[in-house]
């Protein structure tokens, strides 16, 4: 017999059957922010007003000396590590849970990524991690602010310091997330911040890196711009650079969009602090802990389930979830199954352990030396989060899973 606890796999009725609430990325404003380029008859290549106003603005938000534009999140990072003068056969400590563009900025380098393992409760590196991963080759840690929650900035500075290690953190996922008080991004040597249209903010793809290190933001204009000096010492090219300049066109959207930034990561905090706090109730669920005098802006939503307490795998529980009618997907991140990494190509584009200057061992890509990483893929589930979201759609997303997570707890089925 049909109950209202009958799940929607089972027939029952699921408990949401429209969709989140959604809104526009763009208004008008970005719209009329263009207009003076066409009024003065031409887009500016390098440095125009609108590159260098957002420059600025950066600067006074994260109060910091220095910034850099590119044309992406990736060459922001690219670039970061060209200015710590990060090359063949150094080795740059990362995590196995990130995206493309943070191992491109390390192989264009023609560096060795070595990964270290993640907290399975946060689904990011510590200090803890690191610190066996470090040799004598390494040059850098490149942090992963994972989905808008902070790294444990504090011990991961401290171990670099110790060793003399460089600390980039890549923030694309987390806009004015912070650590313990500070913004993340201003913490280590050089912060990088993508203006990817699916991130918090977005103007389509742009980045920018930002530094307290005036040697550091000099190379680092260097290598986006052609190693061309615009500040007057002409154009004497004296390394082989990229050309990572930021269209302008980009630049005045993202100062528009850079109004609205506060306010948004404002209600991501509001919404995803719901969700910690209700779904911690839950039998068999657990949530990324927010450290103390951290503050979290949710790019997307990660929480845990225990397949032993809840007798499921974590894809037959997001599959249960998603049938009531929210979204919900296993997070399923780890780098190292990628070809690139699982099989060891020889790749003459970014030869990293096949260069003949490399005198490390062969890095260990084997996911079975993970246990962190092993863990969080087998417990971590992932939703969209919006500003756009309501209370509403929280409070439905919380019955869903309290739906699942009751029924598999009492020893049901999640099975069709």
């Amino acid at each position: 017999m049909k109950t209202p606890h009958t799940l929607a796999i089972h027939g029952g009725k699921p408990v949401r059957t429209k969709k989140f609430g959604a809104g526009p990325k763009h208004h008008l404003g970005e719209w009329l922010a263009l207009k003076p380029m066409f009024e003065r008859g031409s887009i500016p290549m390098t440095r125009g007003p609108e590159v260098m106003a957002l420059r600025e603005k950066f600067k006074k938000l994260f109060g910091m000396k220095h910034a850099v534009t590119a044309s992406s999140g990736t060459a922001a990072l690219h670039t970061a590590t060209a200015a710590l003068g990060i090359g063949r056969g150094d080795e740059v400590i990362t995590s196995p849970i990130t995206d493309m563009g943070t191992l491109t900025a390390i192989l264009a380098q023609n560096a060795v990524p070595i990964f270290a393992d993640v907290d399975p409760a946060t689904t990011m590196i510590t200090p803890e991690t690191i610190a066996p991963k470090i040799s004598r080759r390494t040059r850098a840690i490149l942090v992963v602010h994972l989905a808008g929650l902070a790294a444990d900035m504090d011990g991961i500075m401290r171990l670099a310091r110790r060793h003399k290690l460089a600390v980039i953190e890549d923030v694309a996922q987390s806009y004015m997330t912070e650590h313990r008080g500070r913004l993340i991004g201003t913490i280590g040597d050089v912060g990088c911040w993508s203006l990817n249209e699916s991130k918090h903010i977005g103007a389509g793809d742009g980045g920018i890196l930002m530094t307290n290190d005036a040697e550091v933001a000099w190379r680092a204009e260097l290598f986006a711009d052609k190693c061309y000096d615009r500040d007057g010492r002409g154009v004497k090219p004296h390394f082989a650079a990229m050309n990572y300049r930021l269209n302008a066109l980009v630049a005045a959207v993202s100062l528009e969009q850079l109004k609205k930034v506060k306010r948004l990561c404002r209600r991501r905090r509001l919404l995803g602090s719901y969700l910690d706090r209700e779904l911690s109730r839950l039998p068999g669920i657990r949530v990324r802990p927010v450290g103390r005098g951290d503050y979290a802006t949710y790019w997307y939503y990660i929480f845990h389930m225990d397949p032993e307490r809840l007798n499921c795998t974590v894809e037959e529980f997001a599959k249960a979830v998603q049938a009531e009618g929210v979204w919900c997907s296993p997070l399923n991140q780890n780098v190292m199954e990628w070809p690139l990494f699982k099989d060891h190509p020889d790749d003459r584009h970014a030869c990293a352990a096949n260069c003949p200057l490399y005198r490390g061992p062969k890095p260990d890509y084997d996911t079975r030396h993970y246990p962190g990483v092993i863990e969080a893929n087998a417990r971590s589930l992932r939703a969209g989060m919006s500003e756009y979201h309501t209370m509403a759609d929280m409070r439905d997303f919380v019955k869903a899973v309290a739906k699942v997570a009751r029924h598999a707890a009492q020893g049901g089925t999640l099975r069709a």
